[in-house]
Parts: C-alpha cells; structure tokens; sequence
C-alpha cells in the first residue's frame, strides 16, 4: 500500500472513532509531528479517556508506517548509490567465455560476460544486479555500460570470431542502443536478445533488430525453452543464433526427456536456418551427447571457463578476476579467452577432441 492511503487510512480511523475531524501538524521536512482534534488552538474540545487512548494507537500506528516508509526509501536509495557506482565502473568487469563449434573444435566466437562485486568486494550475481536496476529504473544505463565494456573487447577476440553481447527486448528499443551497437565492427557482433519479461511490442522489436541486421550483425535468442515464452522470440524475431538453455544441457547424457527436447530444437534450428549454441556444457558426457545429437556449437567450463583476455585488464573500474574461471586454465597468449579444453582457437594447430 502506497505511505499517502496508508496515513489516509488511518486518519479516517481517528475520525471515527473520536467522532472529531483531525489535523495533521507537520514539521519543515514534512513529518508528521502530533494529530489534534480540527479547531484546538482557538477552542480545544476535551478528550475523553478512550479518545485519548485511541489517539495514541492511531500515532502508534503512523509512527510505524513512517518508520517503514523512511527505511524502505533508505534502502532504495543506497541500492540506487550502489548501482550508480556500477555504471560507472566501480564494482564492474567483464569476462570473455569461448563458444566453440563441436565439429571442427574452432573458437567461433566469445560471449562477454559482466561480472560485479559490492563495494567490499564480494561477488554479486549479475542476475540479481540486473533485476535491482530493473526495478531502480537503471535498467538502461546499467546495460549501456555493461555493453561499452564489452564492445572495449572486440580487438581481444580471435579473428574470424564474432563478439556475443546480451540486451534485453526493452532495452534494446531505448534509442540510444542502436547508434552504440553499430559503432564499431557490427559485422562481428551477436546481438542476444535476454528474457527478462515479456516482449509489448514484437513488431518494434523487428524493426530494431533489422537495422542491427542491416549492419552485419546477428541476432541471437538466449536462454531458448525457457523464461518468457522464448520459442515466442525464435518464431517472431527469426534469430540467426538459439542459445539452448543449460536446463536441457545438464545431464542430456543421461535423461531421456533432456535428449529429446534438444533434438527437436535441432530440428527447429535447422528448419529455419539458425546455428544452436548449447549453454553450460559441464562434462565430457554432455559434449559427446550433444555432438551426436548434432548441436552445433557449445559453451560452458568444460570448453573454456570466462575469463579476462591477456593483455587487457578488462576493466571497467574494478578487478576482473572474480573466481568464475573454474577450470584453472591460464588464459591464451592475448588473442581472446582461456583456449578450450581440447580444442583449438581459430587459425591454430587442430588439437585432438576431449571426450
């Protein structure tokens, strides 16, 4: 309940119950400060026992209210500082993690990665912060400068391989993200569309991602079965790349049901001209199985870890070392991220396929 009908609320309680209309006497700031009975200060009107009782639950009652409200908006308002610091850079890093093609064992591409930490340095789940600036009405300026960081990468990227950057529908409908994705090397750019929340407005998203398209850049559906409705995204926008959500991914060794969703997504991948991508692969046996069911191409810390490019502090304001790189791997020789386990980046010797 919005603080203004709560304070309404009650008031209309006094007044029933004292059978007197009542003021509210504010300070400077605004605060309510006492309640009394409308006309005191010319000819007060005694208060019986109960009403005196009754008054005083009802400023029980506003006091509590006020209490709330002031530390609700404190605590607004310090997430708000601390994701203004994150925009600007302090607390924010972003990583590069390979994708690579499970035929030929070839780094492909790299998905850029933000990774944050709290001012005292601990790890915060980018999921999270991202959903804060949601709701903080930060949503746009957080990603804006998630992007720039990424788009900073682009020299960092193998040759031949394209950069992968997440936006959300809404955010890529803003006007300025446009002009910041076609700014430099669209044509090696993957745009994917993040499932946040419904999509209004399909035909306006169309319209946006066609003139990303009529730069050279690919658009990519994440997450694919999953979220809000996202074969809805694989149908109306007609994405180049389906990024196929680790739900399906985890364990497709050895479930039936996991098995024979990805092959349908195969199959409709296949049908309208898409490369799937399949997220989180975590296990030789997943690798395998997703070979033999046909995946294109894979992601996840068995293939490479994220990680920061050699040569780059991919920096944004603060360490980007932040653990995620699990597999222990040192990072490449500066041409992109950590290589994949047994695989080769583009251009460098072929290498035996770990399975």
């Amino acid at each position: 309940m919005h603080q203004g009908e709560s304070v309404a609320q009650l008031l209309e309680l006094a007044r029933e119950v004292l059978h007197t209309p009542l003021v509210q006497v504010r300070q400077r700031d605004g605060r309510v400060v006492d309640l009394v009975p409308a006309g005191a200060g010319a000819s007060p009107h005694p208060l019986t026992p109960a009403q005196q009782e009754a008054l005083r639950v009802v400023a029980a009652l506003l006091t509590e209210a006020l209490q709330e409200h002031d530390h609700r908006t404190g605590r607004r308002q310090r997430r708000v500082r601390a994701l203004d610091d994150l925009v600007r850079g302090e607390g924010r890093s972003t990583v590069l993690q390979p994708i690579v093609d499970l035929r030929s064992g070839a780094v492909t591409g790299c998905e850029a990665l933000s990774r944050f930490r709290s001012r005292r340095g601990r790890p915060l789940p980018a999921e999270v912060v991202f959903a804060d600036a949601r709701r903080c009405g930060l949503a746009t300026a957080l990603e804006h400068a998630a992007l720039r960081g990424a788009l900073e990468l682009l020299p960092r990227v193998p040759a031949g391989a394209y950069l992968s950057v997440n936006v959300s529908p809404e955010v890529l409908l803003d006007p300025g993200t446009a002009p910041l994705l076609l700014a430099r090397s669209p044509e090696r750019l993957v745009v994917e569309l993040t499932e946040h929340r419904r999509v209004p407005d399909y035909p306006a998203l169309a319209v946006a991602t066609d003139r990303l398209r009529a730069h050279g850049a690919r658009i990519a559906v994440d997450d694919a079965g999953s979220g809000f409705a996202s074969l809805q995204h694989v149908l109306h926008v007609g994405p180049d790349v389906v990024k196929l959500d680790v739900a399906f991914v985890r364990g497709v060794d050895l479930d039936p049901g996991r098995r024979a969703a990805t092959r349908a997504l195969v199959g409709l991948t296949r049908e309208v001209g898409a490369t799937l991508v399949a997220e989180g692969v975590e296990t030789a046996g997943e690798l395998a199985e997703l070979r033999r069911l046909g995946v294109d191409c894979g992601q996840g810390n068995w293939l490479g870890a994220p990680a920061a490019p050699t040569g780059s502090s991919a920096r944004d304001g603060s360490d980007p070392d932040d653990g995620s790189a699990r597999d222990g791997s040192d990072p490449d020789d500066g041409s992109g991220p950590a290589p994949p386990r047994g695989y080769r980046a583009a251009g460098a010797p072929q290498r035996v396929l770990r399975t």
